[in-house]
């Protein structure tokens, strides 16, 4: 089988959910996908080759690609991408990931892509090294169970809810019965200015900044151990969901029937502002600076976090 995975991270994280389907089965896949979600793929134990691509000028990566796989006929080949290498090299069926229900959640339209009869959970698997690394990482920092993980920047900044509600929201946590002990934060090594801002004002010492210390499955590893995570939408958010812990997603312009978190203890809230209110406006644009996620008060998000924990 050759997967044609995605490239970016939550999206990657969610495309689990096939390779889970044949992960007992006496199936071999390729895989092609970005650097980044190369880590999510990795630990499957039918995942036999990865190719990793990075994007080139005229798509030049895509006939580096193309070299790559022409040298055999592929029994099946699932495209994520609708890319132009399924239609290009020889195999002998190819499923492609096309136009789906808008208001059907991402995995679900996976999972029927592959004309599954139930639904698939995204999940990744994790290495007895991985654990044992995250164990040994949780120590040597001092950090005292329960562990709130908190992911605070996208790539994408007017859905990052603002830092100073973060900081009001873990301070107001620490002080009530929530039960935390310590905060780590999360994000990417371009991140890591804004995550270390946000440490500044948390007012208890056992809180750690990983943006950019440690690497996707290690975090994923880590979150397995915490108590709760919170973030704004965003691959850490998927990344959360399946590790199984108590997830709350932050959503204000993104879709939440599309890509709220999956898993039976993920959990999300939006902004008083809808979708619509934010983004399908005459003087919307992507590239502005304003935030959208002022409409969701520090006190909405402390009320649902305690419902949940």
């Amino acid at each position: 089988i050759l997967f044609i995975g995605n490239t970016r991270l939550g999206d990657a994280i969610l495309s689990t959910c096939i390779l889970n389907h044949f992960e007992n089965k006496n199936v071999e896949v390729t895989v092609i996908c970005s650097p980044l979600s190369k880590e999510i793929y990795k630990n499957f134990s039918i995942v036999k080759n990865i190719i990793s691509i990075i994007k080139k000028k005229k798509g030049k990566h895509w006939i580096e690609a193309y070299r790559a796989l022409d040298s055999q006929v592929w029994d099946l080949i699932i495209d994520l991408r609708n890319t132009i290498i399924s239609r290009l090299i020889r195999k002998k069926k190819v499923i492609r990931f096309g136009k789906t229900n808008k208001k059907e959640h991402r995995v679900i339209s996976m999972c029927k892509l592959i004309k599954l009869n139930k639904i698939c959970s995204p999940k990744i698997p994790i290495t007895k090294n991985n654990h044992k690394k995250a164990l040994l990482t949780l120590q040597k920092n001092n950090l005292m169970n329960p562990v709130l993980a908190i992911a605070p920047i996208t790539n994408w900044h007017r859905k990052n809810w603002p830092l100073n509600n973060y900081a009001k929201l873990i301070n107001k946590l620490i002080d009530s019965k929530a039960d935390i002990k310590s905060v780590i934060i999360l994000g990417s090594y371009n991140e890591r200015e804004e995550c270390e801002d946000l440490k500044k004002k948390i007012r208890i010492k056992t809180v750690v900044n990983y943006a950019g210390k440690v690497d996707i499955i290690q975090i994923y590893a880590i979150l397995r151990n915490c108590k709760m995570f919170i973030g704004n939408d965003s691959g850490l958010m998927h990344l959360a969901a399946v590790s199984g812990i108590k997830t709350l997603g932050l959503f204000g312009p993104s879709k939440v029937e599309n890509y709220s978190p999956w898993g039976d203890q993920a959990y999300f809230i939006r902004t008083t502002k809808t979708y619509d209110d934010l983004v399908l406006t005459k003087t919307y644009s992507r590239h502005d600076n304003s935030n959208l996620m002022k409409s969701l008060s520090v006190e909405k998000v402390y009320k649902k976090v305690m419902k949940i924990i």
